[in-house]
């Protein structure tokens, strides 16, 4: 299953759907594409946790369209309201138009100690038996937690049907009963009215996506981020769910623990050509 993959490489390009309903979406793409589904059930359950700083600095560092930033989020999926008792810990990078995406699994019981900043590693090897560079991406994370202060700042909960072909060069994934929760001070819920679709290619884009594509009137998005327009609806909802654009863009220099943070990611990655900023205090 795609869920026990640990690394990830790939453009991606969402749209928001308005005049289509979510089972005219499903029809038309399992014409083309198989579901990849979970646990023998076409719908999958998502819960992702955002971690962040009190400034939320990785949602201003979006707001600033930088080419290369990061988030970092906890990801529980489930099935009938039954959640799996593992989480992935994941590191999501946007660099030069690409997302890269590293990760492992944690057991629920152990996140509490991971995101206090306490070493576990020695008993994740049992839960990640075959993930590539575990113990280094374990202390990129782990560290990145420490530089930057980060805490759960917001939950994202949605449900999923996923369609993949079997060279895995298409990925196509559609999202609807998006809800977000405030985790800092004040608690505050927004359910989304809108159908999220994201299709993640590899290579160039078959006949017949193009075809469906303009079929379904889908509306490609510039920019679109479940953690953006979360934070903006739950935080700043005086802004409009969807405004992340530089409006709202507090600084043009890098905060200084955000630079040491994209040194760490710079040097994981071996991203050669990354000219950082000189972070500011």
């Amino acid at each position: 299953m795609e869920k026990k993959i640990s690394s990830f490489k790939r453009k991606e390009k969402k749209f928001v759907v308005i005049d289509n309903t979510y089972e005219e979406i499903v029809t038309a793409l399992k014409k083309d594409i198989s579901v990849f589904s979970y646990n023998e059930d076409e719908v999958s359950q998502i819960k992702t946790t955002y971690l962040d700083d009190e400034k939320l600095s990785i949602f201003k560092e979006y707001l600033t369209q930088r080419e290369f930033r990061f988030k970092i989020r906890l990801r529980n999926y489930g099935c009938k309201n039954i959640f799996e008792d593992k989480i992935w810990v994941e590191i999501k990078v946007k660099y030069n138009r690409t997302t890269y995406k590293k990760r492992f699994m944690i057991p629920q019981e152990l996140v509490k100690n991971f995101l206090a900043g306490e070493d576990i590693y020695s008993k994740l090897k049992e839960y990640n038996p075959s993930v590539p560079l575990l113990k280094k991406t374990y202390k990129l994370i782990l560290d990145l937690i420490k530089i930057g202060s980060l805490k759960p700042v917001m939950t994202t909960d949605y449900d999923r049907i996923a369609f993949q072909n079997k060279s895995k060069r298409i990925r196509i994934t559609v999202d609807k009963h998006i809800k977000h929760t405030a985790l800092l001070h004040k608690h505050r819920e927004k359910q989304l009215r809108i159908i999220v679709f994201e299709s993640k290619i590899m290579g160039k884009k078959a006949k017949w996506f193009k075809k469906m594509e303009n079929k379904l009137s889908l509306l490609p998005q510039k920019r679109f981020s479940k953690y953006a327009t979360g934070i903006n609806s739950v935080y700043f909802p005086e802004r409009g769910t969807y405004n992340f654009y530089t409006n709202f863009a507090e600084a043009d220099k890098i905060p200084k623990n955000t630079a040491k943070s994209l040194q760490l990611i710079k040097e994981y990655f071996k991203f050669s050509d990354v000219d950082l900023m000189e972070g500011e205090d």
